[in-house]
């Protein structure tokens, strides 16, 4: 028998429950009756929870009904757009003979948990597979695979699924069909897969539980330029390591050092780590003092040199409600701030929901442009990380990327659809105006 009281995560399924999923002692629901506000639902049917009251409940998979009836087309445009490589589709036997390698890998909430080989065969389309166990597969080909079919749930808008991926000889990888299921086939599988639903459940109760305080660091950078407009290297004057430092950049095969890079210490305030910051500016002025420089920062302040504004978090989970919370209420704002060139970089630097997991825990989210263009942007960046990162679930219901047409504005930069997506429903930016209240130190940034 499965313990209830003071649950605060859930299956929905309709079928009979797998072994795999009694292993993680989570219940099942079938009504909204026992749901706390905050409560988590991981839906495995093939239909969607009655909503009810379930408003600040996070339903995963709940766009899996909707997904499904799109036109293969639609799905390839969709992931197109994102920046990957897609074929739709595409039959197994039409890769044998060739270097293509096909696996299928299953996700849950930002995670690859193990790819499986599938073999190919000149006569027919059966999928024989064998199970690869993660600690010998090559750490490189794992990690290839992972981050493509993680970014590829992610933005189409799953919570978890398998994803089956071609990878060539060069390292490419190619999304062939998307599965918003999570069928375990082994005995290894279905524990590796139940480990992980348990430590997010864990993780989810004790955030629910006892709220959410996040950690901040950042590492934006800005370019120097000489009075003719030309990029000055930054390890003319900065060393690699150090609080105002160097960065590279990797330009045919040749490393580069031509980005200043920024590395204030983590503080919980967003105030105190802009101040930081403009300490640390002002070392850089010292160190540059004399030299007819001119410092840039932005999104695309020089033709292919985009600038990153990576925002630090620690002490929250890594999920993808919180990164979706993230997209929407920092990278949207700035989007309608770029200059129209900045569509140039995206996708492949600044695409939604790009991430990178730290090893001292927390993670890193990539999307921000440099925002060293002025102290209030700098605040303002910072204060809303935090807002976005600690209040995810009740942004949930205030989240305009969701509409697709206004992931296309975003890409293509079309300031009028953004806009107007914002204004016709209750705004992520309204939304964050009355969570300001909350901490005085915001009041006066958001």
């Amino acid at each position: 028998m499965v313990e209830t009281s003071n649950n605060r995560v859930w299956f929905f399924t309709d079928e009979p429950r797998s072994k795999w999923m009694d292993t993680t002692m989570i219940p099942s629901i079938t009504n909204s009756d026992n749901l706390y506000n905050d409560s988590c639902v991981i839906c495995l049917a093939h239909f969607k929870p009655d909503r009810n009251d379930m408003e600040l409940t996070w339903v995963m998979n709940e766009k899996a009904e909707q997904l499904g009836s799109l036109p293969p087309s639609e799905i390839d445009g969709r992931l197109k757009r994102e920046g990957h490589r897609t074929h739709i589709g595409r039959l197994l036997s039409s890769i044998h003979g060739t270097n293509i390698r096909r696996y299928i890998v299953t996700v849950f909430d930002l995670m690859a948990l193990y790819a499986t080989r599938i073999y190919s065969t000149k006569n027919s389309d059966q999928l024989h597979s064998q199970k690869l166990p993660r600690e010998i597969v090559d750490d490189r080909i794992f990690k290839i695979l992972a981050k493509a079919s993680v970014h590829a749930i992610y933005v189409l808008g799953l919570d978890f699924g398998r994803v089956v991926v071609d990878l060539d000889e060069r390292g490419r990888t190619t999304i062939v069909l998307i599965h918003s299921d999570l069928s375990p086939n082994t005995s290894e599988e279905e524990t590796i897969l139940s480990e992980e639903v348990t430590r997010f459940a864990t993780e989810w109760k004790q955030e629910a539980t006892n709220g959410v305080t996040v950690m901040l660091g950042a590492d934006p950078e800005f370019v120097l330029l000489s009075p003719e407009g030309k990029v000055v290297p930054a390890s003319r004057y900065f060393p690699r390591e150090g609080a105002t430092g160097c960065d590279s950049i990797v330009i045919r095969g040749i490393r580069h050092w031509p980005l200043v890079e920024l590395r204030p210490s983590p503080e919980q305030e967003p105030a105190a780590l802009a101040v930081q910051v403009r300490r640390l500016l002002a070392s850089a002025s010292r160190r540059t003092a004399g030299a007819p420089l001119t410092w840039r920062a932005g999104a695309w302040p020089i033709r292919g040199l985009p600038l990153g504004g990576h925002v630090h978090l620690s002490g929250a989970a890594l999920t993808s409600e919180r990164l979706r919370a993230l997209d929407n209420a920092v990278a949207l704002p700035l989007r309608l701030l770029e200059p129209p060139t900045a569509a140039s970089r995206r996708p492949r630097y600044g695409s939604l929901g790009d991430f990178r997991r730290q090893s001292h825990g927390g993670f890193e989210y990539r999307t921000p442009p440099s925002w060293l263009v002025s102290q209030r942007l700098c605040c303002g960046v910072l204060a809303l990380s935090k807002l976005a990162t600690e209040h995810s679930r009740t942004l949930a219901s205030h989240r305009p990327l969701d509409d697709d047409k206004m992931r296309e504005a975003f890409y293509s930069g079309d300031r009028t659809v953004l806009v107007e997506g914002g204004n016709n429903r209750t705004s992520t930016a309204d939304h964050l105006k009355q969570l300001s209240q909350i901490r005085i130190s915001y009041r006066t940034i958001v």
